[in-house]
């Protein structure tokens, strides 16, 4: 009888600490996916806060034939949070005009970063552009990404179609 209840007592510790090792573990693995959750709602809160938009008269796009073509247009930062302007890509009907093509200025002038509100001019000076025409039709794609927020950077886009005038 002594012998049934040593092993039953070596047994009952055995169990005891396998459970524990299996608690830890999964107390651990409790907290990681807790913090994932709470960064991925960080992350959609950052994504229903930042926004760009075209600004102006999508049917009065200024082109000036070069060679090269030089287009301007504005967008607008529409979110609560500064926007990045180094970070804008372009795509002119699907073609991706390089970040040396493009150039930026904040409206007004005085802005020291695309804030809420702020306009950036942005001006596309590209031989891609040469065989576009006043009175064209085209598609314009622009993306951007925010300011670190929260040790979160996000990225929003635009599409608008777009007509060309000779300015």
């Amino acid at each position: 009888m002594a012998d049934g209840g040593a092993s039953t007592i070596i047994m009952l510790v055995t169990a005891l600490l396998i459970s524990s090792a299996a608690s830890a573990v999964l107390v651990q693995e409790w907290s990681s996916t807790t913090r994932a959750i709470q960064y991925q709602q960080k992350g959609l809160e950052l994504s229903a806060e930042i926004g760009i938009d075209f600004a102006g008269d999508p049917m009065m796009v200024s082109i000036t034939t070069g060679p090269p073509n030089v287009i301007i247009f504005y967008i607008q930062n529409t979110g609560s949070h500064p926007m990045d302007a180094t970070s804008l890509a372009v795509l002119v009907d699907g073609v991706s005009i390089p970040n040396p093509s493009i150039t930026t200025a904040f409206v007004p002038i005085a802005s020291a970063q695309w804030n809420p509100n702020v306009l950036l001019e942005v001006t596309l000076t590209d031989n891609a552009l040469n065989a576009l025409n006043d009175d064209d039709e085209i598609s314009i794609y622009a993306t951007a990404r925010s300011v670190v927020v929260s040790g979160i950077s996000m990225s929003v886009s635009l599409n608008e179609e777009v007509q060309l005038h000779e300015s």
